[in-house]
């Protein structure tokens, strides 16, 4: 593709905030679950082995006996999502505003260490950590 010479209408594809991912091999996604991406591009339950977060799961995905890409996902990203607080290396009132990270698909915390970035801690509160999905 070359530069634009012109004014170029642009298509807008959704809100911007939901798009719908294929599914690795062998993987269930549950509804609620913090969706993360592997290497080759297809969604998986997030893991600190993930390449980076991709939102948050709207619906179930159950793609357990199909290749990758024969089951698709809906997420939501870009909003605020309360997830579970790791009790080991626990966010905390001081990370509001930070980053936080994958512990697991329903957990986040505050250590960097072999994980990626979950989003931005908006609020911790005594049922969890709100997570902005950026």
């Amino acid at each position: 593709m070359t530069a634009l010479t012109k004014n170029t209408p642009r298509t807008r594809v959704g809100e911007g905030q939901r798009f719908r991912d294929p599914v690795a091999a062998a993987t269930r996604i549950f509804a609620g679950s913090l969706v993360a991406l592997n290497a080759a591009g297809f969604a998986i339950r997030a893991i600190p082995a993930a390449t980076r977060v991709r939102g948050v799961a709207l619906a179930a995905a159950d793609n357990g006996d199909g290749a990758a890409g024969d089951g698709f996902v809906e997420i939501e990203r870009g909003r605020a999502f309360l997830f579970s607080n790791d009790t080991t290396n626990a966010v905390t009132r001081a990370h509001i505003g930070a980053s936080v990270y994958v512990v697991d698909d329903n957990t986040v915390g505050s250590s960097a260490t072999g994980t990626i970035v979950a989003g931005k801690c908006l609020d911790v509160l005594p049922e969890g950590v709100v997570v902005e999905i950026l």
